[in-house]
């Protein structure tokens, strides 16, 4: 059996699911080298043939998830749902540490980092908690999305935050209690770091590079006569 495959990643895929070593000699290949598949088919899936690799093996790390839906659209949120499972798994594997989430972490970082500015003095001062007011965006967008006045929501939080740490947002009525919902540390992490590169980034640049008209003969002086032609 032979088959002819355009694409590295799907290659890739293959020698991985079944354990071969992908090979750039015309050479035969050695026994350490050949792969191991319990099964090998062609099936007609939505009127469309494809070749299936089935492997049984408990060290197989790869698979294949089939998605149907009656639209585009549907397909797309579908899939869109098992990539951010699968990414959420990767990231528990990584680091297995969890956050107070519904806005909790974003209003506890605000607040301590905006104590701290008060110990601060001069300019740095005003940076900082600039910094920490910043961090109130993510209970903004919670709250607005769900209908609630983001004012009065984060109020809220800050008067519950000295009591409680893990008091977040509840969507349903825009009350602020103890919910449980969680954030990803390394996810939270990451998007502080970024967000702070990115502001770091902007405020680093110190020209700007504007665009002109690009050269070319330039337009002609009005002359006496054209006052007459348009007058005609």
């Amino acid at each position: 059996m032979a088959l002819k495959i355009m694409s590295k990643f799907e290659i890739r895929r293959i020698a991985k699911a079944t354990g071969a070593a992908l090979l750039v000699r015309y050479d035969a290949p050695t026994p350490e080298e050949m792969g191991r598949c319990d099964e090998v088919s062609v099936e007609e899936i939505s009127s469309q043939k494809v070749t299936i690799f089935r492997n049984d093996r408990r060290e197989c790390r790869v698979a294949t998830l089939i998605v149907r839906g009656s639209t585009n659209t549907f397909m797309d949120d579908i899939e869109r749902a098992i990539s951010d499972c699968v990414n959420t798994i990767k990231c528990i594997l990584r680091d297995p540490r969890f956050l107070p989430g519904a806005g909790a972490i974003d209003i506890h970082l605000a607040t301590e980092i905006q104590n701290y500015a008060k110990t601060i003095s001069g300019l740095d001062q005003y940076a900082i908690e600039k910094f920490g007011q910043a961090l109130e965006v993510i209970p903004r967008i919670i709250a607005e999305n769900t209908g609630h006045k983001p004012e009065k929501v984060i109020a809220n939080l800050y008067a519950e935050c000295s009591k409680s740490k893990t008091v977040g947002i509840d969507p349903e009525n825009g009350t602020v209690h103890e919910v449980k919902v969680y954030d990803s540390c390394e996810v939270k992490s990451w998007a502080i770091k970024l967000a702070v590169d990115v502001a770091v980034t902007i405020l680093r640049i110190d020209q700007l590079i504007m665009s002109k008209p690009s050269g070319g003969p330039k337009p002609r002086a009005p002359g006496p006569n054209d006052a007459a032609d348009a007058a005609f």
